[in-house]
């Protein structure tokens, strides 16, 4: 019988797979500036990059984060993270006052991806697995999670190709909805990367 305190939540994943996705999606972008050849492109990239670090941070600050420090065993993980946060916020506000003809808009961009490079390494390979493994309300946090998005981007959120809606008979399994679309009880036909654009 597998130990209670190694399992994993099934319903901590939908949190988790949220911001996998969100960062595979921010790793897109950071692939497509580099790629980029003229200003112009450049600045929508840096732009939806902007918007995606956006929401995904305040997501993690005012929500997941504070449910997660309760029980995520390393502390100063946590704290390190809110600190990453910070130079993020503080790295964005930047970019929105250059201009894209600015020399040092490029390596600025560049100094955002390096960080938030870092963060998404330590929260997936550190973080994710302590809190995953946590017994908390992820059902409730999930709601609280999704609803929050919503407001944020005011349009629904996708997940493995299949929209997320919390309505008043999902509230407690917003996880087994989304299964259950992706097996095949419709609204499948748009991809992931829809939701986004």
């Amino acid at each position: 019988m597998a130990n209670d305190a190694n399992r994993i939540n099934a319903r901590a994943t939908l949190i988790t797979l949220m911001l996998r996705e969100d960062h595979q999606r921010v790793k897109q972008l950071f692939d497509q500036f580099n790629d980029a050849t003229n200003t112009h492109e450049k600045w929508d990239i840096v732009t939806a990059a902007i918007d995606a670090l956006e929401v995904h941070a305040t997501l993690e600050e005012e929500l997941i984060y504070p449910a997660w420090r309760e029980h995520v065993e390393d502390q100063q993980l946590m704290d390190e993270a809110r600190k990453e946060l910070d130079v993020v916020y503080v790295l964005i506000t930047k970019l929105k006052k250059m201009d894209p003809e600015d020399e040092r808009y490029d390596a600025t961009f560049r100094l955002l991806r390096e960080q938030v490079q870092h963060h998404m390494k330590e929260e997936e390979e550190k973080m994710f697995p302590q809190a995953e493994k946590t017994a908390r309300d992820w059902e409730r946090l999930t709601k609280h999670v999704i609803q929050r998005r919503q407001s944020l981007e005011r349009k629904p959120l996708w997940l493995l190709g299949v929209p997320v809606i919390v309505s008043a008979s999902e509230t407690g399994h917003p996880m087994r909805a989304v299964l259950s679309r992706r097996a095949g009880g419709g609204g499948g036909e748009q991809s992931s990367q829809d939701g986004w654009e």
